[in-house]
C-alpha cells in the first residue's frame, strides 16, 4: 500500500474544499479580487466537478451514460453541476451538451459558491464614486496568499505528498492556468506542472512512486471526462511570452 499521501496544510478557512472549488478558489487575485473569468477555467472546473461526482458515488455510469447516484454531492457546486448534466444517449453526449449550457456560468456559480463558504463576501461596487451594484472579493486575504503560495511552492519544485495537490496541480497544466499562480519561473513552473501531471515534454523520467500513480490514474480518468466538455488546452500557455 505504501506511505499514506500527507495532508496539504490548507489554511484553516478552506480545509474542507473539494478539488474543484478549490481550483477556483487559488485563481481568485491575491487583492482580493473573485477567480479569474478567462474562459479557461469554466470547462475545467465542470470537468472537475463531473470527476469528483462520479468518485464520490453521486453520479453514477450505467449503460453508457452518467445518472444520478445515491451520494449528496459534495457542495453547492457539485449540485449544480449534477443538476445541468443533460440527459443524453450517452456519456460523451451528456458532457457535451453540459459544456454548451454550462461552461460559460461556471465561473460564476463557483464564486457564488465561494461566497456561500463564507470565503468571498459582497461589498459595494463604485464607479467614478456612484454606487454601481455589488460585487464579491475575498474576506480572508491572508488564508488566499497562504493557499496560493503552497501551489506556487510545489510549481517551483517543492516535491509534495499529496495526491490531492498534485491533482490541483495537473488541473493547472491541463488548463493552460498556470500563469495565474504568477510563479517567479513562469516556463520552469508550467514545465514542472507538465512533469506532475506526466505530460513532460522536456525529455525528464516522469516521477515514480505512490503520488505519481495516484495522479497518473486522476489524469486518466480527467481526460475521459474533460475531453467532451473542451477543457484539455491542445497548446500550451504563452503567457510568459506576453510578459
Amino acid at each position: 500500500m505504501g506511505t499514506p499521501a500527507a495532508a496539504t496544510p490548507w489554511s484553516p478557512a478552506t480545509t474542507g474544499l473539494a478539488l474543484p472549488l478549490r481550483l477556483a478558489w487559488v485563481l481568485a487575485r491575491e487583492d482580493g479580487r473573485p477567480p479569474a473569468e478567462l474562459g479557461g477555467p469554466g470547462p475545467l472546473l465542470l470537468g472537475a466537478a463531473v470527476l469528483a461526482l462520479v468518485r464520490s458515488g453521486a453520479l453514477e455510469r450505467r449503460d453508457g451514460r452518467l445518472l444520478p447516484g445515491p451520494a449528496a454531492p459534495a457542495d453547492p457546486f457539485d449540485a449544480w453541476v449534477r443538476d445541468a448534466l443533460p440527459d443524453g444517449a450517452d456519456e460523451t453526449g451528456q458532457l457535451e451538451g453540459l459544456a454548451a449550457h454550462a461552461a460559460g456560468r461556471a465561473g460564476r456559480r463557483a464564486t457564488e459558491a465561494l461566497a456561500a463558504a463564507g470565503l468571498l463576501a459582497p461589498e459595494p461596487r463604485r464607479v467614478l464614486g456612484l454606487p454601481l451594484g455589488r460585487h464579491l472579493r475575498v474576506r480572508d486575504v491572508a488564508a488566499l496568499r497562504h493557499d496560493r503560495a503552497l501551489v506556487r511552492a510545489v510549481l517551483e519544485g517543492e516535491e509534495t505528498h499529496d495526491v490531492a495537490m498534485a491533482a490541483l496541480v495537473a488541473y493547472l497544466h491541463h488548463g493552460g492556468l498556470v500563469a495565474h499562480l504568477e510563479p517567479r519561473d513562469l516556463r520552469a513552473a508550467e514545465t514542472r506542472a507538465a512533469r506532475i501531471a506526466g505530460d513532460a515534454r522536456d525529455g525528464a523520467p516522469p516521477p515514480v512512486g505512490p503520488v505519481a500513480d495516484a495522479v497518473r490514474a486522476t489524469v486518466e480518468a480527467m481526460h475521459v471526462v474533460l475531453v467532451p466538455v473542451g477543457a484539455i488546452q491542445v497548446v500550451t500557455t504563452t503567457a510568459h511570452e506576453r510578459r
